[in-house]
Formats: C-alpha cells, sequence, structure tokens
C-alpha cells in the first residue's frame, strides 16, 4: 500500500512539473494586443476597457488543445499585426485573410485574434473577411497566407514550410499516427508518441524557429 502511495506521489509530481514546464512555455509566446469597440458600446466593464491581451492559452481554452499549426497561427498572427499596424495596438475586423487550405487550428487561431470569420459573406451583405483560396497553394508541406489591411489595402504573404519545421521523424509521425488518431485505432503508444512530437514542435516554434519555416513578404 505503501508503495503504491509512492508511485502515485512521483506520477502526481512528475505531471504537476510537466504541466508547468508546457504553462512556462507557452507564457513565451507573448500576449498579443487588440481593441474591440464592441466592448464599449455593449457596456463591458474590464480594466483595460476596449483592449484585450489575448495568450496562446485563451487559445487553448477556444481549441481545446495547443498544436503545432494553431500555435503557429497565434505567432503569424502577432508578427503580421506588429507589421500591418506598427507602433498601434489594431483594431479587430481590420483585416483580411485569404489561405491556401483549409487548417482547422490555424484558422481558428487567427478568428479567435482578429475577429473576422471564414466565409463570413455568405451570411451577409458585405464581402468575405477570411477565405481558403486554393489557388494561393505552394509546393507541398506548405501553407501560404495573405494578409491585408481593410483601411489602406497593405498586404504581406506568409508562407508557413513544414519541409523546414519538421524534422523527417516528425513528418512521418504527423503523418501515419494522425490519421489513426482520427478513426480512433491508434494504439496507446501512439497517441503518446503523437502527443510527445507535438510538444516538441510546438517547443520549437516558440523557442527556436527553423530559418526559411516561416517567411513573411511585403506585397505593396
Amino acid at each position: 500500500m505503501k508503495i503504491r502511495k509512492s508511485v502515485l506521489l512521483v506520477a502526481i509530481s512528475i505531471f504537476s512539473f510537466t504541466s508547468n514546464a508546457q504553462q512556462n512555455l507557452y507564457k513565451r509566446a507573448g500576449v498579443i494586443k487588440i481593441k474591440d469597440h464592441k466592448s464599449i458600446i455593449a457596456g463591458t466593464i474590464r480594466n483595460d476597457k476596449d483592449i484585450y491581451s489575448i495568450s496562446l492559452n485563451d487559445i487553448d481554452k477556444f481549441d481545446g488543445h495547443i498544436c503545432g499549426c494553431n500555435t503557429a497561427g497565434f505567432l503569424i498572427t502577432k508578427n503580421i499585426l506588429k507589421k500591418l499596424f506598427p507602433n498601434e495596438i489594431p483594431n479587430r475586423n481590420s483585416i483580411k485573410v485569404s489561405i491556401s487550405e483549409y487548417n482547422r487550428d490555424m484558422i481558428d487561431a487567427i478568428c479567435f485574434i482578429t475577429g473576422i470569420r471564414l466565409n463570413a459573406g455568405q451570411y451577409t451583405n458585405k464581402a468575405d473577411e477570411f477565405i481558403v483560396e486554393k489557388t494561393l497553394a505552394g509546393k507541398k508541406g506548405t501553407t501560404v497566407l495573405v494578409f491585408e489591411r481593410k483601411d489602406n489595402g497593405k498586404k504581406i504573404k506568409v508562407i508557413l514550410d513544414k519541409n523546414y519545421l519538421l524534422t523527417k521523424e516528425e513528418m512521418i509521425t504527423i503523418e501515419t499516427i494522425k490519421p489513426k488518431i482520427g478513426k480512433k485505432t491508434a494504439t496507446n503508444a501512439e497517441k503518446k508518441q503523437f502527443a510527445e512530437v507535438t510538444r516538441a514542435i510546438v517547443k520549437k516554434e516558440i523557442t527556436n524557429l527553423p530559418d526559411k519555416a516561416i517567411v513573411y513578404t511585403e506585397l505593396n
């Protein structure tokens, strides 16, 4: 009985250490400050009035997890807003985005931060503000996005290249195990391997992003 109790305490200690390490890692991704005028209009009372500070942990709450794709979406959006709105806090709904493929986790992160919605124009009298534009597609393993300011038309193209971001082993793990997880046929060992690889990719994106993994190009 004492042995089982000791094992349990060790397991709890390890989990706590791992959890704290992950939270510290997420904090290193920084925060994104963005204004939302609807806060004041709706009478929402907060210390920062109409300014939100959005962290990677907020993306976790929205998506239910942190992975390489929504982390990339968070970091890309953070950098893009700095480039499109230098020396100012941008307003929500002030940009348009096109993406070369449907990537739910990346789209979720971008939408949550910016307030825009995928294919919203289909249900309103306004133009779409976020669309999947397959003609943007580049070489295999890349996701291409174009961010545009609505007021002045300034555009920046972003290429996320998994060929540079992921190692060969990480690529194989994602390609072989992820479909099994979706079909609920993955073994416990495969699930553990997938989780470990996912954590490693997130850490790499935040702390040691490889050259050419994410490239930004101003279009005008």
